[in-house]
């Protein structure tokens, strides 16, 4: 994984064969586990050439969220050790130290004092010291409400947030990266449209967002000087709510036009979910399609050489969701939770097809929203422990995935968005594949034929063992049958193949399967 001073890829924590074992909780014949007879479905196929190496496999189960600091706290120690004992520890974790649902005494804005250049970190103690045990890197979101809203000068942005960045590093070192907003084009303009409040009369207009962004980067530069490189803080944002252009481009404008030497964008940041209309009325989100976001890469690079700004600033899109705020398809939420599955591993797939691009997951229980929860949050008896949603069963697949990417390609017909997809890796230990149909609200199902060619030569004429794990809407799945929640082994058994080998899995809606080719 690529930034500009490489996001770390430390496997050292990273699930073994006792972590296997400890997500598996049965092993059941394919056949009967199908959740359709064959007949209903239609015939697709995957061929994977395990010879045409794709670089590294991107490992967007690396990435990921927690919610704010009072998003379900009793439950975080336990999640962490949890997530680490199953090989999800994270590269970089994204955390947050303003967040407006948190109390004042739990927003570093208020608890940093420019008078006695102290901070009181101590209500944030638990939830940066988790951060820290669960990921490589720790990624924090400032957001300078009090400052855009006028409530509090400028002048004393640039010093509060150098005391800020400078003491959660001292104190929490793994902590690197600071991204600066949170949807600001929704908070300060996109809301204030939507209750009816004219364009040039919002709290902030798109031309006016960069003037809050330079202190960010005057700050960590005058912290930066006093670390090791290695050690250094990266900076980017602005973490807008969509790759909205009207908002991004006056930012970017604003960049390049900026001639201060010590102006940095490690990243460029923002959030897919959606897309608003110009007044902020009617949402268009991106579930309906997800293809919308295969080409915002494409459209960036477009946008930073019209500027010439440097082509490998990376994307970094730090939350992602099927189900927006409170958005849903069902009231009853128990085929979301499938649909979130398939659609997150949608994303993970066309993300991972464009360079220089990083999607975080959202999140690891949710502090209101049941349908981007990882972990089992809303039961009659409240929070399980150590249960993952169907969400964090894929997750949990890709965790299981070889390093090296290999070409995949599903053959099956796409409708829209929806249909058959394909990832496939390989390394020194053996091969793997996840394949899944997403279908969002569709109902069309798949008997998928997968060819795989070039086995890999420690494979090939030797007694390999073929483990098959499913995720659909009855299997891995606590909300069909609490005791099998767990990623369900579905299939285990020897095979030998050649330098070709095949197998049929059957895809019923949103079903995602992960095969799993090891010498017995």
């Amino acid at each position: 994984m690529y930034t500009s001073t490489r996001l770390s890829t430390r496997r050292g924590l990273l699930a073994g064969a006792a972590a296997t074992l400890l997500a598996v909780t049965s092993v059941q014949s394919v056949a009967a586990q199908a959740a359709e007879p064959s007949a209903s479905l239609s015939p697709a196929t995957v061929h994977v050439d395990f010879g045409a190496r794709e670089g590294h496999l991107p490992r967007s189960e690396r990435l990921n969220n927690f919610g704010n600091v009072t998003a379900w706290p009793d439950q975080r120690a336990g999640d962490v050790k949890f997530l680490n004992r199953q090989g999800l520890h994270g590269d970089v974790y994204r955390i947050w130290l303003s967040s407006p649902n948190a109390p004042d005494r739990m927003n570093v804005f208020d608890t940093c004092d420019l008078k006695t250049q102290r901070c009181d970190l101590s209500k944030l103690d638990a939830y940066l010291t988790e951060a820290s045990a669960v990921s490589d890197s720790v990624l924090i979101n400032l957001n300078p409400t009090d400052f855009v809203e006028g409530k509090r000068p400028m002048k004393d942005l640039e010093p509060l947030l150098e005391l800020i960045v400078r003491s959660v590093k001292a104190e929490y070192p793994r902590m690197k990266y600071v991204e600066a907003f949170n949807e600001p084009d929704w908070q300060f303009h996109g809301l204030q449209r939507k209750q009816g409040v004219p364009a040039d009369k919002t709290t902030l207009q798109p031309g006016g967002l960069y003037r809050f962004y330079a202190p960010y980067y005057k700050a960590v530069d005058k912290i930066n000087k006093g670390l090791r490189r290695a050690d250094r803080i990266e900076l980017g944002g602005p973490a807008l709510s969509w790759m909205d252009p009207k908002w991004m481009k006056p930012f970017l404008d604003d960049y390049a036009a900026d001639r201060d030497p010590r102006k940095r964008l490690d990243f460029l940041a923002y959030h897919a979910y959606l897309a608003w209309d110009d007044d902020y009325q009617t949402p268009a989100m991106y579930k309906g399609d997800l293809r919308v976001v295969a080409k915002q890469r494409e459209t960036l690079l477009g946008w930073f050489k019209e500027r010439r700004i440097h082509q490998r600033i990376p994307s970094y899109v730090t939350e992602t969701g099927v189900y927006p705020g409170p958005a849903y398809d069902d009231t009853d939420p128990k085929k979301d939770y499938v649909r979130t599955a398939a659609g997150m591993a949608t994303y993970s797939y066309y993300f991972a097809n464009q360079p220089d691009t990083y999607m975080f997951n959202w999140c690891v229980r949710h502090r209101v929203e049941e349908r981007k929860d990882q972990l089992v949050t809303r039961t009659p008896n409240g929070p399980r422990k150590d249960t993952f949603t169907p969400y964090g069963n894929m997750m949990l697949m890709q965790s299981k995935m070889k390093d090296g990417r290999v070409v995949a390609v599903a053959d099956g017909p796409l409708e829209g968005d929806n249909g058959v997809y394909a990832m496939a890796s390989k390394d020194r230990t053996g091969a793997s594949l996840m394949v899944w149909n997403w279908q969002h609200v569709g109902d069309r199902g798949y008997r998928t034929t997968i060819d795989m060619s070039r086995m890999p030569s420690k494979l090939r004429n030797h007694p390999v063992r073929q483990l098959m794990y499913r995720v659909d809407q009855n299997t891995s799945n606590y909300f069909s049958d609490p005791a099998k929640a767990g990623l369900q082994l579905v299939d285990s058994k020897i095979v030998r193949p050649g330098r070709t080998h095949t197998t049929t899995v059957d895809l019923t809606p949103n079903a995602i399967y992960l095969i799993v080719l090891e010498r017995a």
